[in-house]
This record gives C-alpha cells, structure tokens and sequence, in this order.
C-alpha cells in the first residue's frame, strides 16, 4: 500500500530509468589590458571536483572563444605567448558569457614562461562561500580548530565549539561526508587534533539545497582534504616546531597516470599546553538573601598526541564508468591534570572553607572509515548516477582520578559506529533545465559505558547514580527531488527531502527504552537573478532540523567538576528552523562585495539550562525551549587596490529573541520541603561580529599576514557573553627556487582569546573566565615536489582543439 510518506521515495526511484542529456556553453573574449583582441588564445576550464574532467579549446582570430563543458566548479586558465597567464576560480551551473578576461604583457623572456595562478582566499559560489586553506598563513601550521576562526560566517569559541551566525547548531562534514576524524559527539575536541596542512579549502553553506541532509539549522560546514590528482609524483612535507609546546610534521603525496591517480595524507602533532578558569558563585535563598558567595581558581595542563591519516584512489574505466575509494584512520592519546582551589564563604554564620580538588584523566581516541564512491556517466554529457558507501568505526575510553572530597575513579568508555549508502542522479532536458533525485540510507550506535567507584570507608564503593550502560541507535532513511531552470537571467532550483528518523536509546541501570519516530518533509528553493554578468541578486529558503545528539538524550552526569556538572535530558525533542536568505554579489577588477540578509525562526530550540541544588552545586542540562527569532545581516568584501596588498573581511550583524520557561523543583535545606520555581527565559538582544585578514606581498619572497577578529557581547538563555578579541600575525618566504617556503606566526597575539560569561538563575549567579590555550609562536618549513609546470604549458598547447573535451593525461 502506498502512503504519503513513501510517495516521494518511489517517484526518485522511477527518475532512475530516464536518460537525457545536455552540455552547458561557456563564451567570452580574451582582449589585452587596452581592450585589442588576444587572437588564438588557450583556455582550458578545469573540473575542480574531477581534475580529469579538463576542457579546452583555441580563441580565434578576434579572441572569441566558445566551450562546451558539463556544469560545476572550474578552474579557468587563459594563455598565450609572450602574455601573463590568467587564472581564476569558476562556478558554471548553466551556459555563461565570462565577457572580456583581460591578459597583461609578460615582463619574462619567452623561454622562462610558465603556467602560474594565485586562487582566492575566499570567492562566493551560487550556493555556498569557500575559503581556501592554502592561503591562509596565519593558521595553516596549527590545527584545523585554528584555521575554523579565519572563516567568514564561522566563530570558533576559547573551548574549540564551533558556531554559524553566532548559532552553534552547525552540521559539520569531511568531503561532503561524516567522519571517523570528527570523534564521538565531540567534534570541538575532535578539530584540534587535525593538521591544517591537510585541508585544502572549506566550504559553508547556510541555506543547503534539497540534496543536503537537512540535520544542522545552522547550516554545514565541509571540510575539503587533500587529494593531490596531478600527473605523476606530486606533494609537500611540512615539519613546524612551537611555543608553548608543539610539534608537527605532514607529508601530502599525490601519483597521477592515464586513467588513475593515488593520493595519501599523514599528519602527526605532538602539543603541551596549560589553560585556566576562574569562577564566581552567589546563592541566594527564597527570600533573596545571600547564603553563599564562592570563588574556584582552576590550572588546567593538557598533553595530546596524535596521528592523521589518509589514502584513496581514483580509477576512470572509459569515459563513462569510474570509481574512487578512500581508507582513514586517526589515533590520539590525550592526559590531562587539572588542580582547582575553592574558598567558599556561608551566610550567615560566616564560616570559611578552603579546598582542593585534584583530578588526573587519560583520554584514548581510535578512529578508522571507508568510503566507496562509483560514477557513472550515460551516453550523453550531464545525465549521471553516483552511488556512494560509507562506514566508520570509533572507540573512545577515559580513566581518571579524583581527589576531592570523596576520592573517586571515574570510568567512561564509548564505540561508535556508523553506515551510510546513498545514490544520486541528474536527468537534464534542456539548455538550463535538469532533474536531481536521490536516496539515502544512515545508520549510527553509540555504545557508551560509564561508571564512578568512590572511596569510602576505607574501601572503594560504586555509585549506581553514576554508573550505567546505555546503547543509542539512529536510523535516518532520507529521499529528495530538486528540479531547476533558467530563463534568461533569471534561474530557480527548487526541492523537497524526506526524512524518517527511528531512535531509541536503551538504559540498563534504569531498565528503560526511549523511542523517538517521526517523518518530515524539508522545502528548499533557491532563486537567481543575472543583473549584470558580474552581479547577481539570490534568494533562498530551507526548512532545517536540529536531532538531540546521544550526548544530550543519556543521562549521564559528567562530575569533572562536581560543583558545576553536565547531564543529558531523555525527554528531548527535535526543533525545527525556517531559513530565508536574500543576498546580493558584486564583483569587480579590483574589489567585490557580497551582502546578505537572513531570518530564521526555530521551534523548541534546544538550551543548555543551569540550575543551583541545596547545596549551592550547579548542573546544566539541555531542554526545548520555547521558539527562537533570529534576523541580520552580514557583508564580506575583498579589496585589492595594489597587486602587492589584499584585503579580505566580513561583518555580521543579527537581533535575537527568544521565549520560553523552565520549571523546576528546589528543596529547602533547613525545613526540607520542596518548592516549585518557574524561571522566565525571555531574552532579546543585539549583537555583532567582525573580522578582516590583510596580507602583503613583500621584497624578496617574503609575504606577511595580519588577521583579526571581534565579537560584541551577547545574552542566550541565562548567559550574558562579555566580548572576545583577537589578533594573528604571519610572516612567510619562499626558498629554493619556490619549492621551499619559510612561515613564523603568532596566533593570539594579545593573549586576549578568553570567554567571560554571567549566568543568572532564579537563585543563584556565576561569572566564569576561561581561557583554553595562550598566545602561540609557530616556525615551520614547507617542501613542495612535482613535475615541471613548462611541461604541463607545452602539452595543453599541443591537445587544445575548439569545441573539443580532452583528458590532461
């Protein structure tokens, strides 16, 4: 029996036998800096997804051009003898004019000429904004968590969380996939084990298409690795040395042929760091008279060692078939030690008492994941299906001790694991018209099992408050159908995805099941108006979904910090976000300017919520709260007004409100009755954030970076954020003939990066400053290898035929 929840699942599974074809044209002109025409010019057009899709062809006699070519992202190269190559970065989604590219007269005796290109730190594309990593020099010896906070849209906290416009709620992916690399539920931590040196770019997409899993209400966040698909041996090494302690070396290899390339990653980091938290609590009683006033004073020493690695290959059969599969694999052992010291002062009999806490923790993260990928392409150009298989395995185990007022060994060890098949094909019709449809299948089980032993008496006894075994499992089995067009100017792609959740979270201490089941229906529509050829104006909706995690449905109490402790709430429920974006881009020779306006209403979003116990002990916990307006605007900009000088930023600015209520029960310490609190959680405010990266480009190969960034104070829930500031300097030489590059930085040259935040409950306030690492010195040497780049000029000029595709074999 058909049902409405599985119509749209059978009618992308009938797209599946239709087969239709058609190439976009890409036109323009290639002229000098006076406008005279450029005759018989070389232009190839080279997939960036696929570097082995390469198309190309000859300018004629007045520099016109005309390609064939299948949509996507290109990199455009434009050459000609006795000329300066032009390189820039393309998304071609539908037949284009790129108008007059303008090439300069070469300085270089004709011999000495070679095929070079700058790429952008950060160019706009129809439906997301892409950093280049590579370019970044003020991060790209650090870790990934380093490189986050030089995204434009992106704000990564002291603690590594890592937020979207200001909201926290982001689905972060490796390749377009989840990741073994991202850990178990723990992906702030997770992204400061990972190089840098082994991220090529970053792509964020705030309002995702159909084709997207809906999961982040935020938007996503993919992180694009290294696959180094040239011809023959190609790669780098990188080795870099730090103060505080840090160490680091990655090598990038990449081995091209005929109809098959190899690329493999290693990074290995070794960092020693200490950090600090202060802490002020005020308790009050129902009469608002102070019984408490507390100050904690921790050091935090952190040591971790970790290893990054991968490996993958891409094999085309003929021009229609090919297949590409990847293996990874990280490991990391972290030791931590943390000594707080608490002077707590009772009302009204003004008794003092001074305490320790000391705790010792060994962390053990294993990871390794698969990926499988088949490519098929039928007859004719643009109609294709892919099916893709995804399976990744983690184990993440925690021992530690503490010395506090009850001596205490605490237990938590987790395996996760996840499987993931899914398949998408493209039916076009017409010149600007095409048809996606595709189906997926997750599946994840987090087995986490934990315990607290407590010494007492003279002898070790379990806690069963704290001691369980919970099993969570998550099935999503998702469909999607998305069709676009182009009238003129004027292009749409609109979609609907489907999306059946099935969880159920298994308690063994509470001999209890948790079933969450629920359907829903995702809308996406993107619109697009060509103004001009170099300004487009874009609207775009999505409805999002934001999944309680396992970490926030068990139970579990985290007692790292037995006076400010951290547990899940089983009642959880799914919230559900509105997104609509209307945003506007510019470019010019010089300079571009890309601003956007957004809102987005959320319903039951999901608030971490503090609480104060009889005994002046607080515990967080998250809760659906109400619904959430969020409404702003941001702006990035890039200006390059001498070819020695670049400058690159972005702003936002967002009003937010929130309503809501949380109702709770306090017990009275003196006469032990109970009492029942409602707290009123409505907050609005105002908030902004900034940031800007210049880099020159000095004498002597020397180039040099300054990045900084600022947000404006903040209110979520029951917490006010003061503002945070900080400032990153680098400072680069190319060596050995190019081949080599020298890079010195300073990330947080202020020491300034640390989160100040007030929380006031109904009876009880705390102010915490935290600061995860100090300003950071890093030196570090690049090597680059691989094959003559005149070599590469000289065979594109012998293959280039108009009208024609080719391979770069």
């Amino acid at each position: 029996m058909i049902t409405k929840k599985n119509t749209l699942s059978l009618l992308c599974l009938l797209l599946y036998t239709f087969i239709f074809s058609q190439n976009i044209v890409i036109t323009g002109t290639v002229t000098t800096n006076t406008n005279q025409p450029v005759p018989f010019s070389s232009i190839t057009l080279t997939n960036l997804e696929d570097t082995s899709k390469v198309f190309g062809g000859l300018a004629d006699e007045k520099g016109k051009f005309t390609i064939k070519i299948t949509p996507g992202e290109y990199e455009l190269v434009v050459d000609q003898a006795g000329f300066d190559s032009f390189v820039d970065l393309k998304s071609l989604l539908q037949s284009t004019s790129l108008g007059n590219i303008k090439i300069g007269q070469s300085s270089k005796e004709l011999e000495e000429i070679v095929v070079e290109g700058k790429k952008p730190l950060y160019r706009v594309d129809l439906d997301k904004k892409v950093y280049d990593v590579s370019q970044d020099i003020t991060a790209k010896t650090g870790t990934l968590s380093d490189v986050m906070q030089n995204v434009p849209s992106v704000n990564v906290d002291v603690d590594g969380t890592v937020s979207l416009r200001g909201n926290e709620n982001v689905k972060i992916l490796v390749d377009g996939k989840p990741s073994a690399m991202l850990g178990i539920n723990d992906t702030a931590e997770a992204l400061k084990s990972i190089p840098a040196d082994m991220v090529e770019k970053i792509e964020v997409v705030t309002n995702a298409s159909a084709r997207y899993e809906s999961s982040g209400t935020a938007g996503i966040i993919n992180i694009v690795t290294k696959k180094n698909r040239k011809k023959g041996l190609t790669g780098s090494v990188q080795m870099s040395g730090g103060t505080p302690q840090s160490y680091g070396t990655s090598i990038n290899l990449g081995y091209g042929k005929k109809n098959w390339n190899w690329f493999t990653n290693i990074g290995l980091r070794y960092g020693k760091n200490k950090g600090k938290e202060k802490k002020n609590y005020i308790g009050y009683d129902l009469n608002e008279e102070m019984i408490e006033n507390s100050f904690q004073d921790s050091r935090r020493y952190r040591e971790r060692t970790s290893i990054n690695a991968s490996t993958g290959f891409n094999f085309t059969f003929d021009k229609n078939n090919s297949l590409s599969a990847s293996l990874g694999y990280n490991y990391n052992i972290s030791n931590y030690k943390s000594i707080t010291h608490y002077n707590t002062l009772l009302y009204p009999s003004l008794i003092q008492n001074l305490t320790e806490r000391k705790e010792r923790e060994n962390r053990n993260n294993y990871g390794i994941d698969g990926n499988l990928n088949f490519t098929h392409n039928f007859s004719k150009k643009g109609n294709v299906l892919t099916v893709d298989g995804y399976y990744s395995y983690n184990l993440k185990d925690s021992d530690s001790d503490i010395y506090d007022r009850t001596p205490g060994k605490n237990k938590n060890d987790n395996t996760q694991t996840k499987l993931m098949l899914k398949s998408d094909y493209i039916l076009p019709f017409k010149e600007g018209s095409q048809l996606e449809a595709g189906m997926r299948a997750d599946y994840t089980k987090i087995n986490s099992d934990f315990s607290l032993n407590e010494f007492k008496n003279n002898s070790w006894v379990l806690n069963p408050d704290q001691t369980d075994n919970t099993i969570y499992e998550e099935n999503i089995l998702s469909s999607y159908l998305q069709y676009g067009n182009k009238w003129g100017a004027f292009s749409f792609l609109a979609g609907l995805r489907e999306e059946t959740s099935i969880i159920k979270v298994q308690s063994h201490q509470a001999n209890s099941t948790i079933h969450k089941n629920y359907t829903d229906l995702f809308p996406t529509l993107h619109l697009n108006y060509d103004l001009t050829e170099k300004s487009q104006l874009q609207i775009s909706y999505s409805r999002r979904i934001h999944r309680p995690d396992s970490r926030m449905l068990i139970p579990y109490k985290n007692i790292s910090d037995d006076r400010n402790t951290r547990q899940g709430n089983p009642d959880l429920d799914p919230s559900y976000t509105n997104s609509f974006e209307l945003g506007y881009n510019l470019q010019h020779s010089i300079w571009g300017i890309t601003p956007s306006l957004y809102y987005q209403r959320t319903q039951d979003p999901l608030q971490f919520i503090t609480t104060s116990d009889q005994y002046g002990n607080l515990n967080t916990m998250p809760t659906n709260l109400g619904h959430e307006n969020r409404y702003g605007g941001e702006v990035s900009y890039s200006i390059n007004p001498y070819k020695w000088w670049k400058i690159f930023g972005d702003v936002n600015l967002f009003q937010y409100k929130s309503y809501g209520s949380y109702t709770y029960e306090k017990i009275n310490t003196v006469s032990g009755t109970t009492t029942l609190i409602t707290e009123n959680l409505d907050k609005k405010g105002f908030t902004w954030r900034t940031r800007m990266n210049m880099t020159f480009k000095l004498p002597e190969n020397f180039n040099f970076q300054v990045q900084g960034n600022y947000m404006a104070p903040s209110k979520n829930g029951q917490n006010k954020n003061k503002e945070m500031y900080g400032m990153d300097l680098g400072l680069s030489k190319d060596i050995l003939k190019g081949k080599g590059t020298l890079l010195f930085n300073i990330q947080d040259v202020f020491d300034s990066k640390k989160r100040k935040t007030k929380t006031y409950g109904d009876d009880f306030y705390r102010y915490s400053e935290m600061q995860w690492r100090p300003r950071q010195f890093t030196l570090s040497f690049t090597y680059r290898f691989n094959k003559d780049k005149r070599a590469d000029k000289k065979n594109h000029s012998q293959n280039n035929n108009s009208d024609s595709e080719f391979m770069d074999l």
